[in-house]
């Protein structure tokens, strides 16, 4: 009978990853498959090859493995709109500069790095041609317009030519329309740049 030496006894095991990491890998894999690949690469198989699991663990980690694009986005916008939320919320310094935090975290590594905007490409046409997609995309425009709008209702004095709905709306396509220039080109368009804009159209618009 072979007894292990004390150096192999004593050596840890490894954990097994819990499900909530494992999950947070497969979506992180996917996200990368999108940006590479499209929506047609990125197969069940090329992401979970790429996160290293079996095809066959989807199942564990998403309620439908074969929607697993829809799940991936819908996760996507749940945790942006978190990570939003907490940025520009906490009662720190004066109100204007909520809505500058709440600019700098949407241009941050997290939500303005080329694998997250390449996949965002991805699900905005897949909205444009599917229900579910339009339905998640529709839900995530008209909360992400919420908490603009709760941070402009923190200023000292907010006022605009525009109706609010409408200043808003466009306050949102300025965000959206530089986050794909700084996709196209950082260096045409510069991170600093991206947020000193969206500072000036908040300003303009609101007195920000």
């Amino acid at each position: 009978m072979n007894v292990a030496s004390p150096e192999i006894a004593a050596r840890p095991r490894r954990r097994r990853a819990s499900p909530v990491v494992r999950r947070a890998d497969l979506v992180a894999a996917t996200v990368n498959c999108l940006a590479r690949l499209g929506a047609k690469g990125a197969t069940g198989r090329e992401i979970c090859r790429q996160a290293g699991v079996s095809h066959g663990l989807l199942r564990h980690y998403f309620r439908n493995p074969d929607n697993l694009l829809l799940e991936t986005y819908e996760q996507l916008c749940e945790d942006m709109l978190t990570q939003l939320e907490a940025a520009a919320m906490p009662g720190e310094g004066a109100p204007g500069e909520a809505l500058h935090r709440y600019f700098v975290a949407v241009f941050s590594d997290d939500w303005a790095g080329p694998d997250i905007i390449g996949a965002w490409m991805v699900f905005w046409q897949q909205a444009r041609s599917r229900d579910d997609f339009a339905t998640v995309s529709e839900s995530f425009n008209l909360r992400q317009r919420a908490l603009l709008q709760r941070l402009v209702a923190n200023l000292p004095q907010h006022e605009s030519k525009l109706p609010l709905e409408d200043a808003i709306a466009l306050l949102s396509a300025v965000l959206d329309g530089l986050w794909i220039e700084f996709y196209l080109s950082d260096q045409r368009t510069p991170r600093e740049r991206c947020v000193a804009l969206c500072d000036a159209a908040a300003a303009r618009l609101f007195g920000a």
